[in-house]
């Protein structure tokens, strides 16, 4: 009986260690789950709710009205499901403030869409950890005696809770007492209007911001905050202006102005009158061209080239391009190495390109046919697919002779066809 207790005890003490090893690698599990669901985010527009980005609160009204039924299905993932009728009814007559979110914005929940595609989905528990604030706004939904703090990214258009609390009492004002006490009259926001020349500008060139026609009905406006945002609303560059009327440098990425004023007792103001679209254009882009040449001598080529354009305006540029001409068929001619410099003027979707190009063979230096010579190249192309400022295709003729042979051009000169394709 002894052996048998014994045992019993043992087996009990067992079962007991089993009991606390499971209750430790549940907690440790729920623990790590728990520190998994935190995410800190650095980037705004990766995987957008809505697309393009907001520039005004007309702008998230209407997002709201398009994509109700994602919206609904992304309060459906959310603990405040029930949330979703009182959102639909304040939001279009919500006070909306336009705000910048600095790091360490916490965010309980947050639609998203995966690359801004198929059904909406939410992460928990967010923080902004970015050094550089993102814009967005900021407002109140009030349901069943609590208020939720909303907010919503301009490059997304992602909807999160940021907190919820309850909704403050009306706070008690005491009478009037003297009859002599002046009334406090609350400073009222100024109105901002700008004008920006040029709105399409090259990298680093200055471009003019004009808010001198913003008003205030109670005062002065003194000074502006000028921001450049890119295609996904996050900010390129800021900059503080004293007065209302600045030059200021473009930078590469930009895609649209903001400016807010501040007037004399501090309050700022925007409208969507200060939100402008810009174009920033790089001097710097790359070429390639691909093409054939004819010799009445006889003699035929394939050529390439690739090289570099500098546009020194919008309508004048400088190519460097190098590359070789492959001799394919013929009884003159020797495959050859091209270093080529030419100007190019454009106007329209046209353009011409002339310079100087070397023509560098091992041939027989005494046969003007295969010798290496300094030319003169002269070209003509009209662009057939793309923007100017973007990547493009264009097809042109090309002309080239050696200086000291123009009066053999029908012989000696090299006459030809080409693609170009710019990036």
């Amino acid at each position: 009986m002894g052996d048998f207790l014994g045992f019993y005890l043992k087996k009990g003490e067992v079962l007991k260690l089993k009991s606390i090893v499971m209750t430790a690698v549940v907690s440790a599990f729920l623990l790590t789950g728990t520190a998994q669901a935190a995410m800190t985010l650095h980037e705004i527009g990766r995987a957008p709710f809505y697309q393009p980005p907001l520039t005004s609160v007309d702008d998230l009204k209407k997002m709201v009205q398009t994509e109700e039924m994602d919206v609904k299905r992304g309060f459906d993932l959310t603990p405040q499901a029930d949330l979703y009728p009182a959102f639909m009814d304040q939001i279009f007559k919500a006070d909306i403030e336009a705000v910048e979110f600095e790091k360490g914005s916490k965010f309980e929940w947050m639609f998203y869409k995966k690359k801004g595609k198929g059904a909406p989905q939410v992460v928990k528990d967010v923080t902004w950890g970015n050094d550089k604030p993102f814009p967005g706004y900021k407002f109140y939904i009030d349901n069943d005696g609590n208020r939720y703090t909303f907010a919503v990214p301009l490059g997304c258009g992602n909807i999160a809770l940021m907190g919820v609390s309850p909704i403050p009492a009306a706070a008690v004002v005491p009478p009037v007492v003297s009859p002599v006490a002046a009334p406090v009259v609350a400073n009222k926001s100024p109105r901002c209007n700008m004008v920006v020349s040029p709105v399409e500008a090259f990298c680093g060139e200055m471009v003019t911001i004009d808010a001198a026609s913003s008003t205030d009905t109670d005062g002065n406006v003194v000074k502006m905050i000028v921001a450049f945002l890119d295609s996904q609303g996050q900010m390129v560059s800021e900059e503080v202006v004293d007065g209302l009327q600045a030059e200021v440098a473009m930078p590469c990425g930009a895609n649209t102005v903001k400016v807010i004023v501040t007037d004399d007792d501090g309050a700022k103001g925007a409208s969507p009158e200060c939100i402008t679209d810009v174009s920033s254009i790089s001097r710097v882009g790359f070429l390639a061209d691909a093409g054939y040449y004819h010799q009445f001598d006889p003699g035929k080529y394939l050529f390439g080239r690739i090289g570099i354009e500098y546009k020194l305006t919008h309508d004048w540029s400088l190519l460097g391009l190098v590359g070789g001409a492959a001799h394919v068929d013929g009884s003159d001619g020797e495959s050859a190495f091209l270093i080529d410099a030419l100007a190019e003027y454009k106007w329209s979707r046209y353009y011409v390109d002339f310079g100087v190009g070397g023509w560098i063979t091992d041939g027989d230096d005494d046969n003007p046919a295969e010798d290496s010579q300094l030319d003169f190249v002269l070209g003509l192309g009209a662009r057939v697919y793309g923007e100017p400022d973007a990547f493009n295709t264009s097809l042109f003729v090309e002309m080239r002779s050696a200086f000291d042979e123009f009066d053999e051009l029908g012989e000696y000169g090299r006459f030809g066809f080409g693609v170009r394709f710019r990036f």
